[in-house]
């Protein structure tokens, strides 16, 4: 079968591979109808994460199941799916406390798309793709829900609404800034989108770029343009904060922007891997700051975003850079873009 694989900076090329097995009595494979990328797709193919080819790509997207082991029971052949990047079992006990991008059945990284799992579990842009456990690992696509609308729901969608629903929930009402930065930049950009959704009162974002600016500001979001100096004058603080910036130097900066019992979520820490980030400790202390990062759980919440799309209340689609077909989809990642849809013309 074809597989799409990132082979270094600006290279990504087709490949064959051997088609993968059902994996296990309660796994499925799928088929892949619609993928999007993640932010960290385009910040690896683009050069500005390292990571050594050959990587297969894409890791959330929606699927058509082409087939189910003897112990799956809420699927059948030719039901859609959302298929979601991170691989967990559903009963261990991180997952079943709804950790499960921790799950413990298998090893920390084990994901689709990612370098150190790429020669078990491969990617979405490929022909065939093993999902195993796939009762709790699939979600059916509702009725009538656009796969374009949906494909994001695997990873990046969740993620930013994670950063924004449950503190409001906390805080009705509350002011929110987002900090952007770093490029492709979705998962921010959807936190704004969620954060008008859900009722927030002021709600900013900041970034240096104007193709993201003019984003946030279709959303109904308040723009500030970054600079070196972007901070100096501003008296306000937030309820909640979101680092969606790939800046190290930013992590402090919003904590202090960050008001008293506020929250700040770090959606963007996957670039700090060069080394530690310092954290202003007494200041958070002092105004009972709460700072949040990790590898978000899609399984656990997917549903609840879903529904906000489903209802009209939240549309991904402003984020959409392109859409393009499935046999044009190296020469599109190569550019740079937002959010890239890539769909099979069937």
């Amino acid at each position: 079968m074809q597989q799409l694989n990132y082979m270094g900076t600006r290279d990504v090329q087709w490949r064959d591979v051997p088609t993968p097995s059902l994996p296990g009595a309660d796994g499925a494979l799928v088929r892949p109808l619609v993928v999007s990328t993640c932010d960290m797709d385009g910040a690896v193919i683009q050069g500005a994460v390292p990571l050594k080819g050959l990587v297969p790509l894409g890791h959330e997207g929606v699927g058509e199941v082409l087939e189910i082991g003897p112990d799956v029971t809420h699927l059948k052949p030719g039901d859609r799916v959302i298929m979601p990047w991170k691989i967990a079992c559903g009963h261990c006990t991180h997952c079943g406390r709804g950790h499960t991008a921790q799950c413990i059945s298998v090893p920390r990284e084990a994901a689709y798309g990612w370098a150190p799992t790429a020669p078990e579990w491969g990617g979405f842009l490929q022909d065939v793709v093993p999902v195993p456990w796939a009762d709790a690992m699939l979600t059916t696509l509702p009725a009538g829900m656009d796969p374009l609308k949906a494909s994001g729901l695997g990873d990046n969608i969740p993620d930013g609404y994670r950063t924004i629903a449950p503190h409001i929930m906390e805080r009705p009402g509350a002011d929110v800034l987002v900090c952007g930065g770093m490029a492709p930049g979705s998962i921010g950009l959807f936190a704004v989108g969620f954060a008008k959704a859900l009722g927030a009162g002021r709600v900013v974002f900041a970034d240096f770029d104007k193709t993201r600016l003019a984003i946030a500001e279709s959303y109904g979001a308040e723009v500030w343009e970054l600079t070196d100096t972007w901070l100096d004058g501003i008296k306000q603080r937030f309820d909640i904060t979101v680092d969606a910036s790939g800046r190290a130097q930013t992590v402090p900066e919003l904590l202090r922007m960050t008001g008293r019992a506020g929250v700040c979520t770090s959606a963007s820490a996957a670039v700090y891997i060069g080394g530690d980030v310092p954290v202003p400790m007494f200041h958070m202390y002092r105004n009972s700051i709460s700072l949040h990062t990790g590898w978000v759980h899609t399984q656990s919440i997917l549903e609840e975003p879903m529904a906000l799309i489903q209802s009209g209340a939240f549309d991904p689609t402003p984020v959409t850079s392109n859409v393009v077909s499935w046999e044009d989809a190296p020469d599109a990642l190569i550019e740079p873009f937002t959010k890239l849809i890539i769909s099979r013309a069937d």
